[in-house]
């Protein structure tokens, strides 16, 4: 007699390791975008940014689907563990919003 353990499909796991290659495939394809725009316009550039910009929509809609799954353990996380916005949080979102402030002026200045 042949038994098989057969397991559930576990979205959790399925949404971690999308959002994984996702990420991948993000930082890949940036990179790319950032050596290809020198060159004079062609197929590859096209390619690439079509692809990250799919990869990006995928990324933004496992992310959503992640907060949902896990909510409930960040809930009580949140609860257990008494966080609070500290001096590194604020410095944190001051440093990224600096720098995505400085990048829209970069690319504005182009325009």
């Amino acid at each position: 007699m042949v038994t098989t353990n057969k397991k559930a499909f576990s979205r959790r796991k399925f949404v971690s390791v999308g959002l994984f290659l996702l990420l991948a495939i993000l930082v890949i394809t940036g990179i790319l975008i950032q050596i290809y725009e020198h060159f004079e316009e062609g197929f590859a550039i096209h390619f690439f940014v079509g692809v990250h910009v799919l990869t990006g929509i995928f990324f933004s809609v496992l992310s959503i689907l992640h907060i949902i799954i896990n909510w409930r353990a960040l809930k009580s996380y949140i609860k257990t563990k008494n966080v609070s916005i500290g001096k590194e949080t604020i410095a944190a979102i001051v440093v990224v919003v600096l720098i995505i402030f400085i990048g829209f002026l970069s690319e504005y200045q182009h325009l």
